[in-house]
């Protein structure tokens, strides 16, 4: 056996320590509620500082331990691993087992072709490998052997050849999103307005708008208070200049987005700052979600979301690997992308609804409403036609949103797939490999045994899906057939 030559990371990747650590941070958010909680009801000036600066020494000792002691190891057929700082870690990774290889250029690494390799194994209880500041050169002919030992064909054997020797093979497939095309992601996926939420409530909790913010508005711009319009417009310029950023950070992310298929190996490379390149095995999908929101409906765009197998949920909260996103799609892209997945074709599925039965719970808490803002209404000296009106209208609205999303929900099984569509402004369907179903259960809650209907849960790598309201005998039937269905199949799982 060769001895291994263990090596230590450049200096550089002490910043991708940091940034781990302030991952963990953001995840473990809730962990710091009682600190939070102690700075904003405490009266100290000095303590929301102390506890920042020595949060800072904190992730700065860590991050330079973290990067003293970590240390790996390339042999021709595993990747070894030693991490720890009190509690130690040898890991050994064969080639053979990884399912996933992934390559990341941080922007902090991106001028010295630095990049991260992240890699995933197979098994329960596998772990991902995340080796940081690896020459770009040696972790793209190092990724390549690794899936070249993953799979028998010899197109993967071609492939690690083709890559030691600096070159790439032609993929099957490829496509690149231009500028226009990410603007539109940006307008479909805005998650800037869920910060905002996020925000709003702990400054509300603090004295920084009422003492500092307000009273600086007031002194210097006494004209707001002039005009009602101008508020609004205000208002609205800068809900708009959120809007904007938001796109900003969509461009960002996906900058330059190339897809390519190659082999059954789906790839989609982008990045701005940070260059992300995310793969999936065809054998490893799990679940295809395609989403439609009221923007993307004006648009004419939609956003698919591919699911894959993980080997474990730390695998899933450290990366965010598990999903690989196309997020902005024309309709004759999405059907092309389906051929590319083995997706039924759209015009041969026959959509199965559910009874009206489902719309007797929500109808019935729905009714409550327009008693509840009638009474609201007369308790606040409103006239009584104006209020018995407003009551109906509102009651009439979200009755008619109801009885659309049942109209729109559906379920098909159409060669080895089942979907499940719904929605009523926007769209989403979601597909899964009937084979790869973990668990099928029939439940009857004893108000759906008093109807005579059941519920279905089919339980994937994915996540659970119900299909409710079904009559107990066709749920049984539907238990019986599925389960069949993924007994006698032995298509790979994974």
């Amino acid at each position: 056996m060769t001895e291994l030559v263990w090596q230590r990371t450049p200096l550089l990747t002490i910043g991708f320590f940091i940034a781990k650590e302030v991952r963990n941070l953001v995840r473990n958010i809730t962990n710091f509620i009682p600190v939070l909680a102690a700075i904003f009801v405490s009266n100290s000036e000095w303590l929301p500082y102390a506890v920042i600066g020595g949060y800072l020494v904190f992730i700065m000792v860590s991050a330079i331990l973290n990067h003293r002691f970590f240390l790996y190891a390339l042999a021709d057929d595993a990747v070894h691993l030693r991490t720890g700082v009190f509690g130690k870690k040898s890991l050994t990774l064969k080639y053979e087992r990884i399912q996933q290889a992934e390559l990341d250029q941080s922007w902090y690494f991106r001028p010295f072709d630095l990049v991260i390799l992240r890699v995933d194994s197979a098994g329960s209880a596998g772990k991902e490998v995340e080796i940081p500041g690896l020459p770009i050169g040696l972790a793209q002919d190092l990724r390549q052997r690794m899936l070249a030992q993953t799979n028998t064909n010899q197109a993967y054997s071609e492939l690690a050849i083709a890559d030691s020797e600096k070159t790439e093979p032609p993929a099957d497939t490829e496509m690149t999103f231009s500028m226009s095309e990410i603007v539109r992601a940006g307008i479909m996926d805005n998650k800037i307005f869920v910060l905002l939420a996020v925000l709003i409530y702990p400054l509300s909790q603090t004295d920084v708008l009422e003492e500092t913010l307000v009273p600086w508005l007031e002194a210097n711009v006494s004209f707001i208070e002039e005009s009602l319009w101008l508020n609004i417009g205000l208002a609205v310029a800068a809900l708009s200049l959120l809007f904007i950023l938001a796109i900003g950070v969509t461009l960002v992310r996906y900058y330059n987005l190339h897809f390519s298929i190659l082999n059954e190996r789906y790839q989609a490379r982008s990045g701005l700052f940070t260059i992300r390149t995310v793969s999936f095995r065809y054998q490893k999908l799990q679940r295809v979600q395609l989403r439609q929101n009221l923007r993307g409906r004006l648009l004419k765009r939609f956003s698919v979301r591919v699911s894959q197998l993980q080997p474990s949920a730390h695998a899933q909260q450290q990366s965010g690997s598990s999903s690989f996103v196309l997020p902005v799609l024309t309709q004759n892209l999405v059907e092309e992308l389906g051929n590319w997945l083995k997706l039924p074709r759209s015009a041969n599925l026959d959509w199965q609804g559910i009874s009206f039965i489902a719309l007797l719970n929500p109808s019935f808490w729905i009714a409550l409403i327009a008693p509840a803002l009638a009474l609201t209404a007369y308790a606040n000296d409103i006239p009584l036609i104006t209020g018995l009106i407003s009551a109906a209208l509102i009651w009439f609205a979200i009755q008619a949103y109801a009885i659309a999303r049942w109209h729109n929900y559906g379920f098909t099984i159409n060669n080895g797939w089942l979907a499940i569509k719904r929605g009523v402004f926007g769209r989403k369907e979601n597909w899964y490999p009937l084979h790869k179903a973990q668990q099928i259960d029939v439940y009857q809650s004893p108000w759906l045994r008093l109807l005579g209907y059941a519920d279905v849960l089919v339980h994937t790598a994915a996540g659970p899906e119900v299909i409710k309201y079904q009559p107990v005998s066709s749920a049984l039937a539907m238990q019986r057939e599925w389960s069949t269905m993924i007994g006698s199949n032995h298509q790979r799982w994974m």
